[in-house]
């Protein structure tokens, strides 16, 4: 996307990301989150928006939160109509310099065990570093383990 600008957002933001987070999450697998827990989270120090903005408008996000020098990749979602199109790769490229630049030692997160996106991450050097048995609950009760990933600088 040639109109592509990565901005740091707040909890203004949250009301465009919402469709986003329905059309970019499946519910069988329970990944997306609700308004109130998006503003719950921002309302806590260290945390972060990120959006991604087009012509048209917002067409990602991501969520992150650091401590100390770790900083977190909570959820980063893209509008359907905009996937692959690289605008997660923009998101993720944006949260990786600016956790270099902030001397950060490494970025954790954690994703599905049979969610196609580990293949994205391990493009940009994250590595499997462990799994979360059951971490995510879908529609109908049904259990997903997470793989949790890691780059380290």
């Amino acid at each position: 996307m040639t109109d592509l600008h990565i901005v740091e957002g707040d909890a203004r933001d949250v009301a465009a990301i919402m469709p986003i987070m329905e059309s970019a999450f499946d519910p069988a697998f329970g990944e997306a989150w609700s308004a109130a827990q998006c503003l719950s989270l921002l309302a806590t120090p260290g945390t972060s928006l990120i959006a991604a903005q087009s012509g048209t408008g917002t067409v990602g996000f991501a969520l992150t939160r650091w401590i100390f020098d770790e900083e977190e990749l909570l959820m980063i979602g893209v509008d359907r109509p905009f996937q692959r199109m690289g605008v997660a790769s923009a998101l993720l490229a944006h949260i990786i310099r600016r956790a270099k630049l902030s001397n950060r030692s490494r970025i954790f997160l954690e994703v599905r065990s049979n969610n196609p996106a580990q293949q994205f991450y391990r493009q940009y050097g994250f590595e499997i570093c462990g799994i979360r048995k059951g971490y995510y609950k879908g529609l109908n009760g049904d259990r997903f383990d997470a793989a949790t990933m890691a780059l380290n600088f």
